[in-house]
């Protein structure tokens, strides 16, 4: 994407201003580099259909790139764009219009409130399908990391970058609680565990971390990289992706699985188990239940499937 050209002045000024701004706000890198790149597809296409002015936009203009979106195939694959994809882009024009209206640089906001995010059931993984993860990881250093990875981001239902920031330090163990010290928008929360969590992660730091550790490198960090760094959500990705693909399960192998998968995957099997609406809002870290809400239709259609 961020090779895709755009020409107008002000598409390239309201991309570089909107990247200062969620440095300013203290996005992740990765947030930092991809949101921006997102947008730009955004304006590209604008651009092919001759609106080159944000005042220019409307509805119909989103409902047209979102419609080309949904016909586009993946470079690599030839496949269809995931709806984890197409919500990516719908989560960068959202974050982009409240930009403007905060800004004030432009009296027209985009809207796009009326087009609904969309979880495929395909991304969400059962019960059964959690636990081939787990017997799939090896008995090695890679392994045993594997597992706390599993624990952290399924047990905990942890956001990608939640996960890449901990620090062995917030790992609670006497309280049973993840410390999440970068939550979105540099919010904290406080993750309740279950003893299994706590035994994996505990095999992890004793066991198996300091095989990874490099002197005078990365001391503090949970998750630690073969070069003694701290890891990033692509690498862990990778090894979920290895994960699955060590299973014998067919219809495993053709979800399209990613760390999302496992935050909404425990979302899911918690509601499906009776829990609440609110705790797990407070759970995921979501500001308000709408957020939410969206499991409810996931755990019917898990539990009734087609």
């Amino acid at each position: 994407m961020k090779c895709l050209v755009v020409t107008s002045k002000e598409y390239l000024r309201m991309e570089h201003s909107f990247r200062e701004c969620l440095q300013v706000l203290g996005y992740a890198e990765t947030s930092v580099d991809s949101i921006p790149s997102q947008l730009r597809e955004f304006f590209h296409y604008l651009e092919s259909v001759e609106i080159n002015r944000i005042e220019d936009i409307t509805v119909d203009s989103v409902t047209g790139f979102f419609d080309k979106l949904k016909v586009r195939a993946k470079v690599r694959t030839g496949l269809p764009l995931s709806n984890g994809y197409l919500n990516k882009h719908l989560q960068t024009l959202r974050l982009f219009t409240k930009y403007l209206r905060e800004t004030e640089q432009n009296p027209f906001a985009i809207e796009v409130a009326t087009f609904k995010e969309q979880r495929n059931i395909k991304d969400i993984l059962t019960q059964n399908e959690v636990q081939l993860l787990y017997q799939s990881a090896e008995n090695t250093m890679y392994g045993v990391r594997d597992k706390a990875m599993l624990s952290i981001y399924y047990g905990c239902g942890l956001r990608c970058n939640e996960g890449v920031q901990l620090d062995t330090s917030d790992i609670l163990f006497e309280r049973q609680m993840v410390y999440v010290r970068k939550g979105k928008n540099y919010t904290e929360r406080y993750v309740p565990t279950s003893p299994k969590i706590l035994q994996d992660v505990s095999e992890y730091i004793h066991n198996a971390r300091t095989s990874f550790m490099i002197e005078g490198r990365e001391a503090q960090a949970l998750f630690i990289s073969q070069r003694g760094l701290r890891i990033n959500g692509q690498s862990l990705a990778l090894r979920l992706k290895a994960l699955v693909e060590k299973t014998d399960d067919e219809k495993l192998k053709s979800k399209d699985i990613g760390m999302h998968s496992l935050r909404h995957s425990i979302a899911t099997h918690l509601l499906i188990g009776g829990m609440k609406l609110e705790r797990i809002a407070k759970f995921l870290g979501h500001k308000t239940i709408e957020s939410t809400q969206i499991y409810t239709h996931l755990a019917h259609e898990l539990q009734n499937p087609s």
